[in-house]
């Protein structure tokens, strides 16, 4: 009788503490830790916001391809890459999503799914696959607006490559967290694996913003509050930290940090890395380095002129060369073109940026069209703004 009781006595005492650790539960945090919010909780105040962010290039820059119908949505479409008449890559559909096939003599000799695409999709697309707990680059990109399937840059012209692993360097421009784990090998050198289910896609609200746990408890506690608690405020921020936080991403693959760049929060520089070197009169190129470009620009250097001034940050498209010339016109109003006829004059009012931050191709990476060895150059607008 008595072990009846005990074993009564636990069963109530083990139901109690599940509703109490329910009931003092704290609110669900995010995988960077507990000084970050769980990400949906910016949508209860900044709905509005965050329904216009989900269509923007950065929070598109990386995406989980589940599905065809998440293929279909991204508009990658079916069809057959050619090395040469023996070797060829075919794109299928699945009901997984989308698939790339080694063809060698017309057998499938190495088949793979595309589990994450890289990119906004505003030029192109570049295609992963996890492979155990590492992830890997697919053999061929899409161009977007040419609706064409090519060969990734820098992979070999003659033949499939499956082999080269994205490492956290890509990550961190083109999502907002993973866990990364360094192994040794047999040869005594660490390779680099990640915890899937670590890795959140996009650049969400607090990779710009900074953590945001502290700023969330505060304004449920204070809901009359309105001025933003515990949250950086670029409008106090200098030119050089403004442009610095967009420079972490936007200044190419030679920024070294000392800790993740997941981490690089508003207000924090790039100044104090010794490994990071600023614009010093070179021609930088056109992928990657719009920091540096802009920095060579006199409208930076005589202004206070930042990525902000220009880019909508959280719209949905960008604005027209019209909108944006209507920045420029701000600060030259009165700047004539002596050289330039009537007809000329009235398309220019509309469109500052075609002659003064023109699309260049990057010396750096082309894509190699199928059954071709033709490279088609990445092209880019340049961010250094001046007289061409």
């Amino acid at each position: 009788m008595n072990r009846r009781r005990l074993i009564l006595f636990l069963f109530l005492l083990s139901g109690i503490v599940i509703i109490v650790m329910q009931c003092t539960e704290r609110p669900p945090t995010d995988v960077r830790g507990t000084a970050y919010a769980a990400q949906e909780t910016c949508l209860q105040c900044h709905g509005e916001i965050a329904n216009q962010y989900v269509h923007n290039a950065h929070f598109r820059t990386s995406s989980v391809v589940s599905s065809a119908k998440m293929a279909d949505s991204l508009g990658l479409n079916e069809g057959m890459y050619v090395f040469n008449s023996h070797t060829k890559v075919g794109i299928e559909k699945k009901a997984d999503g989308i698939h790339q096939i080694a063809y060698i003599n017309g057998e499938n000799k190495k088949e793979e799914h595309a589990d994450l695409a890289f990119g906004a999709g505003i030029t192109a697309y570049t295609l992963a696959y996890w492979y155990d707990q590492k992830l890997m680059q697919l053999p061929l990109n899409y161009l977007t607006q040419r609706k064409e399937w090519v060969n990734s840059p820098g992979f070999p012209s003659d033949q499939i490559y499956f082999g080269r692993a994205i490492v956290t360097k890509c990550l961190e421009c083109h999502s907002s967290f993973v866990e990364a784990r360094k192994i040794p090998t047999k040869d005594l050198s660490m390779e680099e694996t990640f915890v899937k289910n670590s890795l959140i896609v996009g650049i969400d609200c607090q990779r710009c913003h900074g953590p945001g746990a502290e700023h969330v408890t505060f304004h449920q506690e204070h809901p009359a509050v309105k001025e933003a608690k515990y949250m950086a405020s670029y409008h106090q921020l200098s030119q050089a930290q403004k442009v610095d936080m967009c420079g972490v991403c936007h200044s190419g693959s030679n920024v070294q940090l000392l800790d993740p760049a997941f981490f690089f929060k508003p207000g924090d520089t790039l100044r104090n890395l010794p490994e990071y070197t600023t614009y010093t009169g070179e021609d930088p190129d056109v992928h990657g380095k719009q920091k540096q470009l802009l920095q060579a620009s006199k409208c930076y250097q005589l202004s206070n002129l930042d990525c902000s001034s220009c880019h909508r940050l959280h719209d949905r498209v960008e604005p027209s060369l019209a909108v944006y010339s209507q920045t420029c016109q701000k600060c030259h109003e009165k700047v004539k073109h002596p050289s330039m006829d009537q007809k000329a004059l009235l398309a220019a009012k509309d469109n500052c940026i075609d002659c003064h931050m023109p699309v260049k191709s990057s010396k750096a990476i082309g894509f190699q069209r199928s059954g071709s060895k033709e490279m088609i150059p990445y092209q880019q607008r340049t961010h250094r703004i001046a007289v061409y």
